[in-house]
């Protein structure tokens, strides 16, 4: 039997989501077209029904449009079927979800389809980015960072220091080749790469 949050955001991956989606907000494209940068940031969850992750995904979406009365047909359609049609309970019954809890999520899922169906079709203007954001990074930085017995730092831990396998005796660095901002996912992703690969390869320094 697992042990399951009954809140939409009771996950890493919701949690994680949830930033994505208010980051892709503030830029100044139509909602189709951040549905679809957000899509593509999770291809299998968003498109595979069978994904573990995939009610959740449309759900999450549809929740943060919906606070910020973002109007997309997609986003409404997609989440009000899964809603309706009990695609997200089934799927935490078959993961062994307790009847008490199945409730309680189901009571959450009332709510958020209330909150779904009273963003006016039209929407309403959003505040988005006038002008790019700054470079996260440049050609030819050097990043340093400490490591944890030849392993990348917890992320999740609210310190290094509370990491069990922390220790500052060998930092690994990385010599960025390309520019990009935060915001940018693909970015993100080959920051991780570098840095695990790097890792591999630490030289000493200050972290």
């Amino acid at each position: 039997m697992g042990v399951f949050g009954t809140g939409l955001y009771s996950g890493d991956f919701a949690l994680d989501l949830r930033s994505a989606v208010a980051a892709a907000l503030r830029l100044p494209f139509n909602p189709d077209k951040l549905v679809d940068m957000l899509r593509d940031t999770e291809p299998s969850a968003a498109d595979t029904p069978s994904n573990e992750d995939h009610t959740t995904f449309w759900l999450v979406v549809a929740d943060q449009f919906a606070k910020r009365a973002v109007a997309c047909d997609c986003v409404r359609s997609k989440a009000l079927a899964i809603i309706d049609g009990g695609a997200d309970i089934a799927r935490l019954e078959k993961l062994g979800m307790k009847p008490a809890d199945v409730r309680k999520r189901r009571r959450m899922l009332d709510e958020l389809r209330t909150r779904i169906v009273a963003v006016p079709t039209s929407g309403k203007p959003r505040t988005v980015l006038r002008k790019p954001q700054p470079l996260l990074m440049g050609i030819g930085d050097v990043l340093v960072y400490p490591t944890c017995d030849g392993e990348s730092v917890n992320p999740y831990y609210p310190s290094k220091e509370e990491d069990v396998h922390y220790t500052q005796k060998w930092p690994g660095a990385v010599e960025t080749g390309w520019l990009g901002r935060h915001s940018d996912s693909r970015l993100r992703s080959r920051l991780r790469l570098s840095l695990l690969v790097s890792t591999s390869n630490a030289c000493r320094g200050k972290s």
